[in-house]
């Protein structure tokens, strides 16, 4: 028996929505071939099975999924698909040789984790609902994951026809039955952008290092490149380099958090890179930028640009990122410190470049230009001295850039 096991599509979204089976219960299906399609909050993706045999699914359509969810089984045959149906509806107290094993039409339940069934209880949860969530075994996460879901949708939900009691715990800020504000709904795109930010708020205790980088040299080299290139280099387009050529040197920086006791290291530095025209933001992921030049970076940068703004981007495009650089190079940005992605250790954000004067070596008032580079990163994974010795790496490469263009 294959598990059908939720990939991790993309850093944008911590759940994603079963929007179509391609093949039906019971289907033989082959290895890599298109069984289901997951929609992200950006773009639709088809999950592949990854063996050969009888499909049992057990998610139905439009139900919410986390990654490593099992939303299914892929059996050697029909055969030892009934004998799991069979064993499934024993240990559930139901007759042998029954149905599916979500329950879905053949009155079983679910088993249920003590915890689960007191919260179930509590909330006056229905039987239909728990087989609903297709699992074998129901534990209290699923339950509070139901409940989270059940609120959502009640938020979304037209008003009530039958009047509301307000009671005093609606002077809380909230909006009061009469309340004559309009309201604005937020997007689906947006609801997840919510969940990633609240998810790394509760999840990764984050802390902040910034240095002060001197860009003449490095917006010299952009405009060289780009003559030379014909292809639009700046320093976006520098910062990916520079970071990318640092992984072996920091490799917790790249890192993806454990279980507390130990981290995963990357093998390659695949950076993504927020990128926002005004449809979304999307954060897709150019791979392996240690092989890649200056100009290649940049070619991938305004692909990425162009397709925000028109054909979009499939899911797996938008996962499987080591680190991240947040652009915020409107002139006036002086400093940004966004989120540390679930599942990384680091996000590098650009602010805008700025002026000012300095004495050169001669004692002359010169202008010159410099921009703010920050750090955002896993406390529990990287240490402060770690992380400025990082942006110190990064700013020598920006400050003497002639090695980035000549890579």
């Amino acid at each position: 028996m294959i598990d059908l096991v939720v990939p991790k599509l993309n850093n944008n979204d911590t759940s994603y929505v079963l929007t179509d089976w391609l093949a039906e219960d019971g289907e033989q299906v082959g290895s890599g071939d298109p069984i289901a399609v997951l929609e992200t909050s950006k773009a639709a993706e088809e999950l592949l099975s990854e063996g050969t045999g009888v499909l049992h699914r057990l998610t139905t359509v439009n139900q919410e999924c986390r990654c490593g969810d099992v939303i299914g089984y892929v059996f050697a045959s029909e055969d030892a698909r009934q004998r799991f149906l069979t064993e499934h509806a024993q240990a559930n107290g139901g007759p042998a040789g029954g149905g599916r094993a979500d329950g879905a039409g053949d009155g079983v339940g679910p088993v249920l984790t003590d915890s689960a069934r007191e919260l179930a209880d509590a909330h006056g949860i229905s039987d239909a609902e728990l087989r609903d969530l297709g699992r074998a075994v129901v534990r209290r996460t699923d339950v509070e994951r139901l409940l989270a879901n059940r609120q959502a949708a009640l938020a979304t939900s037209p008003a009530p026809t039958e009047p509301v009691v307000v009671t005093a715990a609606a002077s809380d800020g909230g909006a009061a039955p009469d309340d004559a504000r309009p309201v604005h709904p937020l997007s689906r795109a947006q609801r997840a952008v919510a969940a990633v930010v609240t998810e790394s708020h509760r999840e990764v205790p984050a802390a902040l290092a910034v240095v002060k980088v001197r860009a003449d040299a490095a917006l010299t080299v952009a405009r060289q490149l780009t003559r030379a290139t014909r292809t639009l280099v700046g320093l976006p387009e520098l910062l990916v380099k520079a970071i990318g050529g640092l992984r072996a040197e920091h490799p917790l920086l790249f890192a993806t958090p454990g279980d507390g006791t130990s981290v995963r290291l990357a093998e390659a530095a695949h950076v993504g890179i927020t990128i926002d025209v005004g449809t979304g933001l999307f954060v897709p992921v150019v791979r392996d930028v240690e092989e890649l030049t200056c100009a290649e970076i940049a070619e991938t940068l305004m692909d990425f640009r162009t397709r925000a703004g028109g054909d979009g981007f499939r899911a797996g495009e938008l996962a499987g990122g080591t680190i991240v650089v947040s652009l915020h190079t409107d002139p006036d940005v002086v400093l940004a410190g966004p989120i540390v992605f679930p599942g990384q250790t680091c996000v590098v954000a650009i602010g805008g470049t700025q002026d000012e004067l300095a004495l050169d070596g001669t004692g002359s008032v010169v202008v010159r230009r410099f921009v703010n580079i920050s750090a955002v990163y896993d406390h529990r994974v990287v240490n402060g001295r770690d992380a400025v010795a990082f942006l110190q790496a990064v700013k020598s490469a920006l400050e003497a850039p002639d090695r980035l263009a000549e890579e």
